[in-house]
């Protein structure tokens, strides 16, 4: 029977850092703060549905066996409240002006980001993704009480060959 981890939690800062390899390194790693991520939005890290190959022969209705593959775990979330700075380094693009007149370009092309992962939560909890790959968006409402929000996608990845581990809890 599988173990399941239920954890209600809630993030207090998101913080990266450059991709981690061993676990030694986790406690010397370089954080730096990101946007606050939107309480409306849950944080979400789940593992995608396996994928099952199921083997059959023609005297057998039942499966002779079955492959199960699993599909990793995945991290969703929005961001909001970030800065034109911030925005650079989480989508690209670039700023022109000073102060409160700069502005943000965005680019056409997509900024894929490689990096680790630290929720910090309210409990004192902090879950650490020592490898995630993936990208945020722009999804800006205006008008009456407009949001610019920033949803993101990050594909867990194991943190070396020599380290087997997608996330820490």
């Amino acid at each position: 029977m599988a173990e399941k981890i239920i954890a209600r939690l809630r993030v207090k800062e998101t913080h990266f850092a450059p991709p981690i390899s061993e676990e030694t390194d986790v406690a010397t790693a370089v954080w730096v703060e990101q946007p606050l991520t939107y309480r409306d939005d849950e944080l979400i890290i789940a593992e995608e549905e396996p994928e099952e190959t199921s083997l059959y022969s023609h005297e057998n209705d039942p499966p002779e066996d079955i492959e199960i593959i699993g599909q990793g775990l995945i991290a969703r979330g929005t961001f909001i409240k970030a800065t034109r700075e911030q925005m650079v380094l989480l989508m690209g693009g670039t700023t022109s002006g000073a102060d409160a007149e700069m502005k943000y370009q965005h680019t056409t092309m997509k900024k894929v980001l490689e990096t680790a992962i630290k929720f910090v939560c309210y409990d004192g909890t902090e879950v650490i993704i020592p490898r995630a790959k993936g990208s945020v968006n722009m999804s800006i409402a205006l008008g009456k009480g407009g949001l610019g929000r920033f949803p993101f996608k990050f594909i867990l990845q194991k943190a070396s060959s020599d380290w087997d581990c997608d996330i820490m809890l």
